[in-house]
């Protein structure tokens, strides 16, 4: 590292704009050199007195109404999340004759909510549910414990179930499960 590098090291430092490992680099060069040692405290005493060479500002009497109000408008607009239809990316199932478009995976509470789409006579493995799962069927037929499921049905299955699911006539289904399900 070249003397220029290391000046502009020193400003950064001083404003306490460089990264962890550059201050850390600065101090323990700054312990073996008194002349940088000086120089480093010299621009510090520098940046701690910029802030009152300027004139103060005026601040408007409605700032902070303003801000809380942006703050609460952008703090509502995190609250949705949406997906169009456009957006899905369908993929290869592990399962074959299965494929799937992700809408959502939440890994804090370890879920995923997927559109899955079935061809013509796929069994779906034995599986077990560490949560409760959820289908809601969309279109086509899906037999699951010897009930015919059809579109506008929903199916839920408790966490701890276990069941093997056949898409007779292909179909296509929303289903919110775990991460941790597991096949048998």
């Amino acid at each position: 590292m070249n003397q220029e590098d290391i000046n502009d090291l020193l400003a950064l430092t001083a404003l306490t704009a460089s990264t962890p490992q550059e201050m850390q680099f600065i101090e323990e060069l700054a312990a073996t050199s008194p002349a940088i040692e000086q120089e480093l405290r010299s621009l510090q005493d520098v940046a701690a007195t910029l802030a009152y060479a300027q004139p103060s500002l005026t601040v408007p009497v409605n700032l902070k109404q303003r801000l809380l109000k942006r703050i609460q408008i952008e703090a509502e607009v995190l609250d949705i999340m949406s997906k169009r239809s456009t957006e899905l990316k369908w993929r290869k199932h592990p399962v074959q004759g299965l494929v799937m478009a992700v809408i959502n995976v939440d890994r804090d509470q370890r879920e995923i909510s997927a559109l899955i789409r079935a061809e013509v006579d796929v069994s779906y493995p034995l599986h077990h549910h560490a949560i409760g799962e959820e289908i809601f069927m969309i279109e086509g037929e899906l037999i699951d414990r010897g009930i015919t499921y059809k579109a506008g049905d929903h199916i839920y299955s408790a966490a701890g179930s276990m069941h093997s699911p056949y898409a007779i006539a292909g179909c296509m289904f929303f289903v919110r499960t775990s991460l941790d399900d597991v096949f048998l």
